[in-house]
């Protein structure tokens, strides 16, 4: 993925940090979130090679999107809404946002690119765009998907990030082809007892690193999509869950029998910061990693 697969976006005047910008990155995958501090004009263009996927939570005072050589469509409340433009096709226009906290979320993705189960699933995949639409599965994992990387504070491991977008991308096709005749799909298959020793392996040696489904996938020759359903259909729980289970089952170990500081706990346990270790450790401990340390 390059620069020219990120949306473009150009104030009309100068307007000093008007904007928050993050992008994550992997294979045939890019996600970009972008909020908007001031009201300020802009005009935006895509015309990447890619499938476009964006989630919008903007109120506009004026301005419009046309998907090039197609209608203009003008803007207005477009909290909740997405818009979707399939590889080919290019998308500009320009907005007027409302003196709010106004933001988007951006998916942009190349099945060819992301292996060999999406590549299958994509086959003959022909979409028309859709420019402000609704679902409540898709809006749902694009809404977790732009709060993931607004935190800049504790950002994302690399795994959840993969598996969010990765989510995102099979809505999108769920909803492209819904309206056509449901194609075969098969029933996601186990891992072996073999595959699943030597991922728990893996994990349990690398719990201090940032873990991506890719890598996780090649240790058992699979795609990163095969994969993911069929660790699901193993372990119960997608990938990244339980690669915080085991962190924090590591991080337990660790409180009770040292006096190693939190923030040292949480490197050796492959959290980003301080505060999404303690946020994890209460989510799956029901306190925090001190009282908990206290009554170990």
């Amino acid at each position: 993925m390059t620069k020219k697969n990120e949306l473009q976006i150009e104030f009309r005047e100068e307007a000093e940090s008007a904007e928050i910008h993050t992008i994550f990155e992997s294979a045939g995958l890019s996600v970009q979130y972008s909020r908007l501090m001031l009201p300020a004009e802009y005009e935006f263009r895509w015309d990447g090679g890619t499938h476009y996927l964006a989630h919008h939570d903007l109120v506009l005072v004026d301005g419009e999107m046309e998907v090039v050589g197609e209608k203009k469509v003008p803007g207005g409340d477009i909290r909740d809404l997405m818009t979707f433009v399939p590889a080919g096709q290019a998308i500009k226009g320009w907005a007027k946002p409302a003196n709010r906290l106004n933001a988007f979320t951006v998916v942009c993705f190349d099945p060819n690119a992301m292996g060999e189960e999406l590549q299958h699933e994509f086959n003959g995949f022909e979409a028309r765009p859709q420019i402000y639409f609704q679902d409540e599965d898709l809006g749902a994992t694009m809404r977790k998907l732009g709060r993931l990387m607004a935190d800049q504070s504790a950002p994302a491991s690399r795994i959840y990030a993969e598996t969010m977008g990765l989510a995102a991308v099979l809505e999108m096709y769920r909803i492209a082809t819904r309206a056509s005749e449901p194609a075969t799909q098969s029933v996601a298959g186990k891992l072996s007892n073999a595959q699943c020793r030597l991922i728990q392996g893996y994990i349990e040696d690398n719990l201090a690193s940032d873990i991506g489904l890719d890598q996780l996938a090649s240790v058992c020759g699979l795609t990163r999509f095969h994969f993911s359903r069929a660790f699901k259909a193993s372990f119960g729980v997608p990938p990244y869950q339980y690669v915080n289970q085991r962190r924090i089952e590591k991080a337990k170990k660790i409180l009770a029998t040292t006096g190693l500081p939190v923030s040292n706990v949480a490197e050796a346990c492959g959290f980003n910061s301080v505060s999404q270790f303690g946020r994890a450790f209460r989510g799956f401990v029901g306190q925090t990693p001190l009282a908990f340390r206290k009554s170990a």
